[in-house]
């Protein structure tokens, strides 16, 4: 599911706790929900025939850091989400151990 490109029933979203308040501007989201939705009993459903946009701003409404916020993110996901797994994320993505 990419971040900028999904749809969903806007109670079911806040029931599953809306956005990770503890991951920074953008970046993983995407994943951490898909992760939430499936381990909280929910589905996603992929529309062959819909038809989607992204509209990009002129300039960012937030700092844009040197920080590696998309690692950052992702890590958080892997502690959160991936229990024993999460080996296999640091293993993959070393610069994040």
């Amino acid at each position: 599911m990419a971040g900028g490109l999904f749809a969903a029933d806007r109670e079911y979203f806040f029931h599953l706790g809306g956005y990770d308040s503890g991951m920074e501007i953008w970046g993983g989201e995407n994943l951490e929900l898909s992760f939430r939705t499936w381990m909280c009993g929910g589905s996603l459903e992929f529309v062959p025939c819909s038809h989607v946009g992204h509209i990009f701003r002129a300039g960012h409404p937030y700092n844009m850091t040197t920080k590696d916020v998309h690692g950052y993110n992702s890590a958080r996901l892997a502690e959160v989400w991936l229990d024993d797994y999460k080996r296999l994320y640091y293993h993959f993505r070393g610069d994040w151990k």
